[in-house]
């Protein structure tokens, strides 16, 4: 049983203008990144005034890349490389992501397949740029054993150079896959040489939804999964002050009873003390994405309040904008297709009206869209195009209500 539950009241494409569901005129603007066919896995990653994007494609001598690109005014920078290996992990939910750092530096992270017959056995590989051309050897947050870690989520700290990294562990599911036993949440932090020992901070949670981590002025706070009592998966946070780890705390009562995982993360971000949270949810046989703001870090959350338009597939994620408020992606279903929807959501909990930014699929091999704050009411989203033969990763910016 978790310890306790945090307080929470309930309450097109291309240059052109398009019509959000719900009314009003919302300009969206193709800004698509350099990346090529067969391309997936963005991530949104940004640190004051650098905003990057990450993505895997094919790599011209074969296996796959690891290749990123900057936002400035005159658009995306030439791509660049930090890994290509045929053995890096290509997973829409397992995303690896080029972060920049405080300070000018840069940290990336992925998984590597293993070599021989543990299929579960992936590593979690870091590395770090001071000028985001040179990187350097890999390493491992985690220890030696042979199990599968990902799901990762590295967060920059203010201090410059240094970031922290969460990650989900098999190490304890040796035990059995839905027995006692199971995956768990780890985290490290980086000093700008090495890791420090690794964290445990839950014991047990679902075993392959995506984590997600944001740093606060009280210290990171990370989104996950649980896993807790009678096979309940609803959302919970842990958050640091100073040097210690907060209990496991639910987000919220979904009461989800599942017995598999559903492959469907939370997101948190975080400017300053205002922080959102957005979610996936099932629980009541109903399924909705909800999303809660903190004024105070995530320590307590005002209203939940759902954002979809009724059919969702979910694969959630969200940004703060500047004035406290905050903005949700998300995919809904449209008949047998979907659509990368957004919405801005504001400290009241009240939903401004949402829009449609793109059509792609259902499949898990859409993936989840990404969402970064580029103005006061503009956003930029990227998601993985799969209307057509081959996948590709697209851009675009978005003015929300």
């Amino acid at each position: 049983m978790k310890a306790r539950a945090l307080s929470v009241s309930v309450a097109c494409v291309a240059a052109l203008a398009c019509t959000g569901r719900g009314g009003g005129d919302l300009h969206v603007r193709r800004l698509d990144p350099p990346a090529a066919l067969g391309s997936t896995a963005p991530r949104l990653s940004s640190q004051g005034d650098r905003l990057v994007l990450s993505w895997i494609e094919p790599a011209p001598a074969g296996g796959v890349a690891l290749r990123f690109a900057s936002l400035a005014s005159g658009g995306w920078s030439s791509a660049r490389t930090v890994v290509a290996d045929p053995l890096v992990a290509v997973d829409p939910a397992n995303v690896p992501g080029v972060v920049p750092l405080s300070g000018g530096a840069w940290a990336a992270f992925w998984s590597m397949n293993p070599t021989a017959s543990q299929a579960h056995a992936r590593t979690l590989s870091v590395a770090t740029s001071a000028d985001g051309t040179t990187w350097s050897e890999p390493a491992h947050p985690h220890g030696a054993v042979p199990t599968d870690h990902a799901m990762a989520s590295l967060v920059p700290s203010p201090d410059g150079g240094r970031f922290g990294i969460a990650w989900l562990d098999g190490r304890a599911g040796e035990m059995s896959e839905y027995g006692e036993g199971g995956t768990g949440l780890y985290w490290a932090d980086w000093n700008g040489s090495s890791f420090s020992r690794e964290t445990l901070l839950d014991a047990r949670v679902c075993d392959c939804c995506k984590t997600s981590a944001a740093w606060t002025p009280q210290g990171p706070i990370v989104a996950y999964r649980d896993r807790g009592d009678n096979e309940r998966r609803d959302i919970s946070l842990v958050a640091r002050d100073g040097e210690a780890w907060s209990d496991p705390a639910w987000v919220r009562d979904d009461g989800w009873v599942l017995t598999a995982c559903p492959t469907n993360g939370p997101a948190v971000a975080a400017r300053g003390a205002s922080t959102v949270i957005g979610w996936f949810s099932g629980g009541g046989g109903q399924k909705a994405v909800r999303v809660a703001l903190s004024s105070d870090a995530g320590r307590t959350l005002g209203p939940a309040s759902r954002v979809d338009g009724g059919d969702p597939v979910g694969r959630v994620e969200t940004t703060v904008l500047s004035d406290g408020s905050a903005a949700v992606v998300w995919l809904e279903r449209v008949g047998s297709g979907a659509e990368v929807r957004a919405r801005r959501v504001g400290v009241d909990g009240v939903a401004a009206a949402p829009v449609t930014v793109a059509a792609t699929s259902p499949s898990k091999k859409s993936g989840y869209p990404r969402v970064a704050a580029t103005g006061p009411r503009e956003i930029l989203v990227a998601w993985i195009d799969t209307t057509g033969d081959a996948s590709r990763v697209r851009a675009a910016t978005v003015s929300v209500p």
